[in-house]
């Protein structure tokens, strides 16, 4: 599962830990958060709760994974686990436009004919 994102937007992400049927589980420590490509989305954990992280895409167009990471031994141990959400970030809203100017060259003998009122060609030597 997965959802999109325009660049230069935020979003936020929540992980609910389970067990194998599916109902709450408590994991061991806070969770961590991370993106694999923080160039695509940069992930932040929110303050004050570290089920819940603070995206943002700064700008950059593609996919990547956010991972929210814990320990699921309640004792002494440690036996990772891991929830993964596909982003996909794709371009912004227009803010502005650019305007490519290319000239042909006269065809077929035809001479370029100056402008009305332009002052007249100079050489240069």
């Amino acid at each position: 599962m997965g959802s999109s994102m325009q660049a230069g937007t935020r979003a936020t992400v929540s992980v609910a830990w389970k067990d194998s049927g599916g109902n709450p589980a408590k994991v061991d420590g806070p969770t961590t958060w991370e993106s694999t490509d923080p160039t695509v989305v940069e992930c932040t954990v929110a303050t004050g709760n570290p089920l819940i992280a603070n995206l943002f895409a700064p700008g950059k167009i593609g996919k990547c994974q956010i991972h929210a990471n814990a320990d699921a031994d309640m004792g002494q141990g440690v036996k990772p686990v891991t929830a993964t959400y596909d982003v996909e970030v794709i371009s912004g809203e227009a803010v502005g436009g650019e305007i490519t100017f290319t000239q042909s060259p006269p065809q077929g003998g035809q001479t370029a004919t100056p402008l009305k009122g332009a002052p007249p060609p100079t050489s240069r030597r």
